[in-house]
């Protein structure tokens, strides 16, 4: 089947797809055009389409993991969904949203997005990657990334890292 998308200048695409099974106008010789009505609500059912598409990628499913009250402030989550484990070793997405604005090397964020890897067998852990954001909840202007393993560091009891680490290792 043919679908037009199209206004009412007659300026429009013509697709075609035996998937579209939402009543539209069907092109035939000669074309006939959507009345304004249909034309604002597939307007409307594109957009809220096109947007569902864009946002899906950037998506996350952060659960709170806890809160600190150093570097003035903030509050961390983990992605579950990004949790990868091979043998005794995890890799988990955190985010750490501060309540006052950051500044290292030179810029400024409120947002700290961060790959890590987890060592479950002897409590370890390092960052894999980063990237800092103007706003919080990784919103705004990426402002720096890093993308280079760094050591690995101990667990400390009672930590922030602590309850990160249980959760990317199923503890």
């Amino acid at each position: 089947m043919d679908w037009l998308f199209g206004d009412r200048l007659g300026k429009g695409i013509s697709v075609k797809s035996d998937l579209l099974d939402f009543p539209m106008n069907y092109i035939s010789d000669p074309p006939v055009l959507m009345t304004g009505m249909e034309d604002c609500t597939m307007k409307k059912l594109l957009l809220a389409l096109a947007l569902a598409f864009i946002s899906t990628d950037t998506m996350a499913e952060w659960a709170r993991v806890g809160d600190s009250t150093n570097k003035g402030g903030y509050t961390a989550y983990a992605d579950l969904a990004s949790i990868r484990k091979a043998g005794d070793r995890a890799k988990m997405w955190a985010l750490f949203d501060y309540k006052v604005e950051q500044k290292a090397s030179g810029v400024n964020f409120l947002s700290e997005k961060i790959r890590r890897e987890y060592d479950c067998k002897e409590s370890q852990m390092r960052v894999l990657a980063f990237s800092l954001f103007s706003w919080n909840m990784e919103r705004g202007e990426l402002v720096r990334s890093y993308n280079q393993p760094q050591k690995w560091e101990e667990v400390q009891p009672g930590s922030i890292d602590e309850a990160e680490w249980k959760m990317a290792c199923g503890k």
